[in-house]
């Protein structure tokens, strides 16, 4: 903070300097004191305030820089003097050249938004710059960064949510009015085909006909039935356990069908493990979901790129923090980073006949969890998907750090 020193001859500090020559040595010494202790407490103020806050001087020079800058735009530990250009400092180009130009365009003391690309994960910023000027004299620059990825992310919660409850009420009525006539041509082909049993007109195409049309009209049941548990509300049935022996059942149930696609599965976990409240059925359904997406993705490569690498699902569990982590990664076909993010949307789908519903569920279970899941993706470099669960208590862990389970 020694560049804001200029800015601040004024009041107690400008008599003191005027003073100089004729003040004996303790007292400057504990004018000194009380400078250091006033420094100190403005950068603990400046420390613990939630915005990021950056002090370029005239010469494009970081004067300072709070720990909550460096947390918002992913700068790493260095200290708050760092006495570096800003561009350095900042390391992101795109971020650096965004402030100057509205440093440049004089759009200043009202804040700009801003998405911020790091580490595959999108931030919503909002970038205020204030000119620092007294008397016609400039100091430098004020730059406030504010992260509102967290409530931009609530306000899509529940634009989601409302979506979905709008979505649940008209799937309940649209089902009804198409399960009825179903139904009912259900009925009539079965009539219709003991009419002609008693006739003697039956015949091998005609009862392949009818077959065709009840097929066709279970199909269409199914997917309704689909698409409403992908839209209705549940009850879960929460009871305490543990999200490890949930996994390694379901890997267990899932085994021939890795054997059979030749594709290994190794499980990972890492320290203590904790309970989670969950509903058993539903955390299996969701997890049989994504394992059996990773198998069709990794399936769907040519048999060329499947030689050329290990067909696997690295699987990998720890604590953070008040949650328990699942990361489920695999090498398949993976897809643009887009559409990773659209994955949980109602029939976004990118398989050729897929309905766009299987993941919908999933979000929909981890969701009703209290949890959140999020898919990162690249295309030819497998899909990864993170879950997070709440904490519920602690348990005994049963594998020591870092031993792996292999299902193949």
């Amino acid at each position: 903070m020694a560049g804001v020193v200029p800015a601040m001859k004024s009041g107690f500090l400008k008599r003191i300097l005027d003073r100089a020559e004729k003040i004996d040595k303790d007292s400057i010494l504990d004018y000194m004191k009380q400078i250091a202790q006033e420094r100190d407490l403005l950068v603990l103020m400046f420390d613990n305030m939630s915005e990021g806050t950056l002090f370029v001087d005239e010469e494009d020079m970081v004067v300072y820089v709070n720990q909550s800058a460096r947390r918002i735009l992913g700068l790493g530990d260095g200290p708050a003097t760092p006495e570096m250009s800003m561009r350095r400092v900042l390391g992101h180009q795109d971020i650096y050249e965004f402030c100057k130009r509205m440093l440049e365009q004089d759009r200043v003391n009202f804040f700009q938004d801003y998405v911020f690309h790091y580490n595959d994960e999108t931030r919503f910023l909002k970038i205020n710059i204030i000119p620092l000027i007294k008397n016609n004299e400039s100091y430098g620059t004020l730059y406030l960064f504010i992260d509102e990825t967290d409530q931009r992310r609530q306000e899509q919660k529940l634009r989601e949510a409302e979506k979905l409850a709008a979505l649940t009420t008209l799937s309940a009525g649209v089902s009804h009015e198409i399960r009825n006539p179903l139904n009912s041509l259900s009925i009539h082909l079965q009539l219709l085909k003991r009419q002609l049993a008693k006739s003697g007109a039956e015949n091998s195409e005609i009862d392949d006909t009818i077959g065709i049309f009840q097929s066709e009209i279970k199909r269409l049941n199914d997917v309704i039935e689909t698409f409403l548990t992908a839209v209705r509300p549940s009850q879960p049935q929460f009871r305490l356990v543990r999200l490890y022996d949930l996994v390694t059942e379901t890997l267990t149930l899932m085994e021939p069908e890795f054997g059979e696609n030749r594709i290994q599965v190794t499980l990972h976990e890492e320290g203590d493990w904790p309970l989670v409240h969950a509903d058993q059925d539903q955390i299996k359904q969701a997890l049989i979901n994504i394992f059996r997406n990773s198998v069709e993705a990794i399936v769907s490569q040519s048999a060329e790129t499947r030689d050329d690498k290990q067909d696997q699902i690295l699987i990998h569990m720890f604590r953070d923090g008040e949650t328990v982590a699942l990361t489920i990664a695999d090498s398949g076909v993976g897809m643009d980073s887009n559409d990773a993010r659209r994955i949980f949307e109602p029939y976004f789908t990118t398989k050729p006949k897929g309905t766009g519903l299987g993941l919908m569920i999933v979000d929909r279970i981890i969701r009703e969890h209290q949890g959140t899941i999020v898919a990162h993706s690249h295309p030819g470099e497998g899909m990864r998907i993170r879950i997070d669960l709440p904490v519920a208590a602690e348990t005994p862990r049963q594998l020591e750090y870092g031993e792996a389970k292999r299902h193949e």
